[in-house]
């Protein structure tokens, strides 16, 4: 093996750059599935107009009202994967940036979950803490 086979093996230049098929490269995506997506998430807001007009009182149908906002929950979750995914082209990048962008998701999810616990609880009164009415006089 001659020193410059030995120096480049493994490195071949074979004249050409990187057209995105590497880790680095920007990937482009095909106008067709970007229609697609964009007809997939029109189907989408619609079924989430329809699914939001249905009453909720009382449930849907025999369906709870709990149910039928985990359905919109979903629907949205759904919506926003796909612009994540194909739009934003996550689908297409790294490991680490899929973590993250997926990872946002979970820690959405966790911080809602625990706004809707919070705000569902009911006051318990605590000792001390109770509103006093106002007075010039000293404690």
């Amino acid at each position: 093996m001659s020193e410059h086979e030995a120096a480049t093996h493994g490195h071949a230049d074979h004249g050409h750059a990187d057209h995105g098929h590497g880790d680095h490269g920007h990937h482009v995506i095909p106008q067709a599935k970007l229609l697609q997506t964009f007809f997939i998430l029109m189907a989408l807001m619609i079924a989430t107009v329809v699914a939001a007009r249905l009453p909720y009182e009382g449930g849907i149908k025999g369906i709870p009202s709990a149910i039928a906002w985990l359905v919109l929950l979903g629907i949205a979750f759904w919506k926003a994967g796909l612009v994540v995914q194909i739009f934003m082209g996550v689908k297409y990048s790294t490991k680490l940036t899929k973590l993250y962008a997926y990872g946002g998701f979970v820690w959405v999810t966790l911080l809602g979950v625990t706004l809707f616990d919070y705000a569902t609880r009911q006051l318990e009164p605590v000792q001390g803490w109770e509103p006093v009415a106002e007075s010039a006089l000293p404690r």
